[in-house]
């Protein structure tokens, strides 16, 4: 059953490395106290990726009202009553750390990793932050007791290859709490630039199917998969597709791209064709919330 979700919208301290020396590989920290894998991809779609977030940093907080339900819900999934106060936890994708604080209050020691240097750095919370790239990922195997990670593996150049690389780093046992988006998400802004030209204009995401297959083919257990519709509402179509681009989320992983920017015309007309409901637009959200274990 697809649950339905709603919301209204209209400097980095001196860090300190938690004492499990064995789960990280070879990390350096950078001017400004931030650790960086050395490794970091550096393909066009991982720099895009990582440019926008940066970007949207300030402000990403502010309009993530999607993100802030999945994580909700995806907290819900994990036992705080299993002696989690001995566990490390990763914050994969971390942005700029609201469910690092969370897990926190749940898990001994938390690293927050992203791809983003600036959205590690936008907040002063007290922990170990790494910027790395999740499809190169800087654990060691059989290293970490827990995987959190909200609204990000759907960034990720290759999700099976992943699935397995979170496998590796669990530890036997080990739990992954996985929220990501899927098939069928921001169909409204799709169906309005389709009156544009036949270009994508928006991300394509990994089906349902897909996703459950990668995370059994790593060698996961499925504790529990549930998909959930989140829809955020605005008051104007402009402000929806604008709502895009302040979380960041304008990096298209395909080639059938538009180039250029639109006219004030074309975004009019894209407007004009913006589906309403109730005179409202929406932008709605297919996601897949995973817990998954290391047998």
């Amino acid at each position: 059953m697809i649950a339905q979700k709603f919301s209204n919208t209209s400097t980095v301290q001196k860090q300190e490395y938690i004492n499990t020396p064995a789960t990280l590989t070879a990390i350096k920290n950078d001017s400004n106290g931030v650790n960086t894998h050395k490794n970091v991809s550096s393909n066009a779609l991982k720099k895009s990726t990582q440019s926008n977030f940066s970007k949207a940093a300030d402000g990403y907080s502010k309009h993530a009202n999607v993100q802030k339900q999945a994580a909700s819900d995806l907290f819900k999934l994990i036992n705080t009553q299993q002696h989690n106060k001995n566990k490390v936890c990763v914050d994969l994708g971390a942005g700029p750390l609201v469910n690092t604080h969370s897990l926190q209050s749940i898990f001994g020691s938390v690293i927050a990793m992203d791809l983003s240097i600036n959205m590690l750095k936008s907040s002063a919370l007290n922990t170990l932050r790494i910027c790395a790239d999740m499809d190169n990922l800087p654990l060691q195997a059989n290293s970490v007791d827990v995987i959190y990670s909200n609204f990000a593996v759907q960034w990720s150049a290759n999700f099976e290859k992943l699935m397995q690389s979170l496998y590796r780093a669990l530890k036997p046992g080990g739990k992954a709490y996985i929220s990501t988006v899927v098939s069928g998400s921001i169909n409204e802004i799709k169906t309005a630039f389709a009156a544009l030209d036949s270009n994508s204009h928006i991300n394509t995401f990994n089906s349902e199917l897909y996703i459950n297959q990668s995370v059994q083919k790593a060698g996961f257990v499925i504790n529990s998969a549930q998909k959930v519709v989140y829809t955020d509402t605005y008051s104007t179509p402009l402000k929806a597709i604008k709502s895009i681009k302040a979380i960041g989320a304008t990096t298209q992983n395909h080639s059938n791209t538009r180039r250029g920017l639109l006219t004030k015309s074309a975004l009019q007309h894209v407007c004009n064709a913006y589906p309403l409901i109730n005179n409202k637009a929406c932008v709605s959200y297919h996601v897949v919330l995973l817990s998954l274990e290391k047998h």
